[in-house]
């Protein structure tokens, strides 16, 4: 972690010509990182309520609710197609089964990743100002998506949902190098340090 007052640039992402709409985001692939379902890790949570915070970030004035909806029935549709793939007899469209409440996570996981979801929207005026502060001499529209979605849910996190600080730095930080790159993991890191830092003082 970074002990300095000294954050490292931030990575820009340039923006894009129009945002996409809702149904234009397609669920990010985590085949690498492959989830026994029912998913019960909150780092899977944490992973989709990011994702959720990002499709929030680009869809502005699109209900909580149906952002929340959207999402699970594309990430189980997902899902879906990813087991069937190999299986699908040729020219035959794989058979869809309708989406199951318990199997794709644990109802007390899709509780958590909910939670995370509409505790950091709720709060994100506040959050805003705090990252705001922290990133000196960048303004929030200047970050990445994913670099400012993921600090809004770990300042959310780290501030009102009670999770240690230790573990909010050590998960956003995994979460940007996943989605972003070594880059981008490193500036969560030194964002989120400093707010510990001010925090514990």
């Amino acid at each position: 972690m970074f002990d300095d007052e000294t954050l490292p640039q931030a990575p820009e992402t340039p923006a894009a010509a129009d945002s996409p709409t809702l149904q234009e985001i397609e669920v990010i692939d985590q085949e690498d990182t492959p989830v026994t379902f029912p998913a019960r890790n909150r780092r899977q949570g944490r992973a989709w309520a990011l994702q959720m915070i990002v499709q929030a970030d680009l869809n502005p004035f699109v209900d909580v609710g149906m952002i929340l909806s959207h999402f699970w029935e594309q990430q189980w549709s997902y899902e879906q197609e990813k087991a069937h793939r190999d299986d699908a007899e040729p020219g035959k469209p794989p058979k869809r089964e309708p989406y199951p409440e318990e199997r794709l996570a644990t109802h007390q996981l899709k509780q958590f990743t909910e939670d995370l979801v509409r505790g950091t929207l709720a709060r994100r005026e506040a959050i805003d100002a705090a990252i705001a502060r922290l990133c000196d001499n960048w303004s929030l529209d200047r970050l990445g998506v994913i670099e400012r979605s993921l600090l809004r849910l770990a300042f959310y996190e780290m501030d009102w949902f009670g999770t240690p600080a230790p573990v909010v730095i050590n998960e956003a930080v995994d979460l940007a190098k996943f989605f972003a790159n070594e880059e981008s993991g490193a500036f969560v890191n030194g964002v989120l340090d400093r707010h510990a830092h001010e925090k514990r003082a």
